[in-house]
């Protein structure tokens, strides 16, 4: 049996209530705008998303998650700044960025997509680039006026401390799909 598996960094109460708040004035902005608007309490750091995923294999997951959180110390997390993929002009994902001074997350990251792909996973073919996605653009055609308002927009910075790495499953369901923490590796350092 497979499931369908990531691993992440959650943010904290702060970031997740101001990002809820914006949520709701964006979309009360663009009531009709092709979006699907994240649900607040989904939002979190991808680190890598490994898709389906065998049982047999989760539990090696799980050993590289514990590995890489135990050489990690905690981490610095700023989250703060706006932007689209691919452009505000023609956008995809609206999403909040995230950045850690001392490259440490990125490191973490290089780390975890390094064991995934021992393990028989894609490796990552684009550079890591920390992100909350906040949106997804059902028709990027007739969003330009969505993504040209949100990249003007301004968004934090918040600052919270990261101890641990979280192992997600993902539930694909009629409205939606909602996240189960599978596990929890706490950073060692």
């Amino acid at each position: 049996m497979k499931k369908r598996i990531f691993i992440a960094i959650d943010i904290s109460d702060e970031t997740r209530e101001a990002a809820a708040l914006y949520i709701t004035q964006m979309s009360e902005l663009f009531p009709h705008a092709p979006v699907k608007w994240e649900r607040p309490e989904k939002l979190h750091l991808t680190i890598k998303f490994l898709g389906s995923t065998e049982e047999t294999v989760i539990p090696e997951v799980i050993d590289l998650a514990g590995q890489s959180a135990q050489s990690s110390r905690p981490l610095v997390i700023e989250t703060g700044g706006t932007g689209a993929f691919p452009s505000a002009k023609n956008p995809r994902i609206l999403w909040l960025g995230v950045s850690e001074r001392t490259g440490a997350l990125k490191e973490l990251a290089t780390r975890i997509n390094n064991g995934c792909a021992e393990l028989g996973f894609e490796p990552g073919t684009r550079a890591f680039k920390p992100h909350l996605s906040l949106a997804r653009i059902r028709d990027p055609r007739h969003a330009g006026e969505i993504g040209n308002t949100h990249v003007a927009n301004e968004f934090g910075p918040f600052r919270f401390t990261c101890n641990e790495i979280v192992i997600y499953e993902s539930h694909l369901g009629r409205a939606g799909s909602t996240y189960e923490k599978l596990h929890i590796a706490k950073f060692g350092g």
